[in-house]
């Protein structure tokens, strides 16, 4: 198996619903374990227990994990970004305008100086995305 790297994306108590979120956006497979299905649960606190410990959302090679735990202060914030590079046109309109809904577009989809056709933006969890598609160059 080659060494990859994927997001894990930390929420704010609403885990659950930001990767059901991201299921419709992207399709797949979507995993979610609860505080109280996990093994961890007696020693929770009742007010964690329908938080998610763990979840995972695998789409072909999209694989993204997520968790309402964390042991500091959710700052959400502009030094992370996901890019997704696409494998075509009609992709990336699909996941671009699946994930802007009730989201801020920082930059629409369109062709770049580097011949891509890029977008960006911050969807409704705070979370910031970069889309690219390159057509494939002709010989």
């Amino acid at each position: 198996m080659p060494t990859i790297v994927n997001p894990y994306l930390i929420f704010d108590g609403n885990c659950k619903e930001a990767m059901q979120f991201y299921k419709d956006c992207f399709g797949g497979e979507l995993t979610v374990q609860t505080v109280a299905e996990s093994p961890m649960a007696s020693q929770m606190p009742p007010q964690l227990q329908q938080a998610v410990m763990h979840s995972q959302l695998i789409s072909g090679s999209i694989v993204i994990m997520a968790s309402d735990m964390n042991r500091e202060k959710l700052n959400d914030g502009n030094g992370s970004q996901l890019c997704v590079q696409c494998s075509s046109e009609e992709e990336i309109k699909h996941f671009f305008n699946h994930l802007q809904q009730a989201g801020k577009i920082t930059e629409p989809l369109e062709v770049m100086f580097w011949g891509g056709y890029y977008g960006s933006l911050i969807d409704k969890y705070g979370k910031y995305w970069l889309f690219n598609y390159e057509a494939p160059k002709q010989a």
